[in-house]
């Protein structure tokens, strides 16, 4: 899946404060974006719509959404790239299912827990996170950032207790 192809939002599962309008809308401005500061605004406008911050959790949506963050991360550096990385660093062991939402369907149609598929797409995203790690052509955190990410990969697995593997 492309990440900046629209997702059908409204099929993927979630509690009633899950908001999908408001996740197609953010990809669509993100992908329309002309300016970082656009860019990053409309990252922080799709993590709010698939989570809910206040109770650490991550709604189904999270897992498309994740492609699209990995996305940002790959081809929009500056502000996008770090808001990006900084919402997968928050993410990653802090915030669990949100609960009765904690299985998504894979691509082949086989229940997976949100959080394992959601590791699972950062994991196969190693090579892009190393890039954007190696890369000294700016000051930005996003290097440092990026490396804080891989030492999470290689510290082992994001552990949910709410799903049993």
């Amino acid at each position: 899946m492309d990440a900046w192809t629209t997702v059908d939002w409204i099929a993927v599962p979630g509690p009633a404060w899950y908001r999908p309008d408001a996740a197609a809308d953010a990809v669509r401005d993100l992908a329309a974006s002309v300016s970082a500061d656009g860019a990053a605004l409309a990252v922080g406008r799709l993590v709010d719509a698939v989570g809910n911050d206040h109770r650490g959790t991550l709604y189904p949506a999270a897992v498309p959404a994740v492609s699209v963050l990995l996305k940002v991360i790959r081809d929009l550096p500056g502000k996008p790239r770090i808001e990006a990385l900084g919402v997968l660093l928050d993410w990653w062991g802090c915030f669990a299912p949100e609960p009765g939402y904690a299985r998504i369907q894979d691509d082949e149609g086989r229940p997976v827990g949100v959080t394992e598929a959601v590791e699972r797409q950062i994991r196969n995203a190693a090579a892009v996170l190393r890039t954007v790690a190696d890369d000294w052509s700016d000051g930005s955190p996003a290097r440092k950032m990026a490396k804080d990410l891989l030492a999470l990969l290689d510290s082992g697995s994001w552990s949910d207790p709410t799903v049993s593997r």
